[in-house]
């Protein structure tokens, strides 16, 4: 059965276009959307383990939408087929088939219990990620195999050596750099559980 979604505005239709076109680039395929109330969240893998032995770290990027409906909603559709109907002019429209299989959208942050660890500067975290991004380019062409170890050093670097931030890792800036969300607020980091938050007025980079 097709479950619709209805956006308020224009301006929220683009907005969401705008975040699934960013998360694309950076390679995500799939966004899981939580509807609850009026209130949609969607989340994106930027950074997810290969397979069960694969210790890499998770990160995931999350914005939150208003709806103008208020049906339940929890599926993980292609990004692909949600910009298809984000480029029509309708704003309430079916989603696109959902998808199972997809393991990091079954993995979920706590919705409580975050406690604040600090503070990052966003230029800070820009530069972080522009020098990932920097290295990463340098081993292209020297195989698959070494690029791919190549990304896994490299973004699961932690930014800090304090011992509560070592789990924050450079993916997550990278992340925050792509998907947008770095501006002239200073990002908040919390944590919950096994879960680290970067917080900006623009969205939040969840890492695991």
């Amino acid at each position: 059965m097709s479950v619709n979604l209805t956006l308020p505005s224009e301006q929220d239709a683009s907005d969401l276009t705008v975040f699934l076109e960013r998360a694309a680039k950076l390679g995500c395929e799939h966004v899981r959307l939580i509807g609850v109330g009026t209130v949609l969240a969607a989340y994106v893998g930027v950074l997810v383990p290969s397979g069960l032995l694969d210790t890499a770290p998770t990160v995931l990027g999350l914005r939150v939408f208003e709806r103008g409906d208020s049906v339940t909603v929890d599926a993980v559709v292609t990004i692909r087929g949600m910009l298809d109907r984000l480029a029509r002019p309708e704003l309430t429209f079916a989603l696109p088939v959902a998808e199972s299989g997809i393991a990091w959208a079954g993995v979920s942050a706590p919705r409580g219990g975050w406690e604040s660890v600090g503070a990052v500067s966003a230029s800070e975290l820009e530069a972080i990620a522009r020098a990932g991004i920097d290295e990463i380019a340098g081993s292209n062409g020297l195989g698959t195999i070494i690029v791919t170890r190549a990304r896994r050093d490299v973004w699961g670097r932690p930014i800090s050596s304090d011992p509560a931030m070592t789990q924050f890792v450079a993916g997550a800036a990278f992340a925050a750099f792509g998907l947008g969300f770095l501006g002239e607020d200073e990002p908040l980091l919390t944590r919950s559980a096994k879960w680290m938050r970067l917080t900006t007025a623009r969205g939040h980079i969840l890492v695991r």
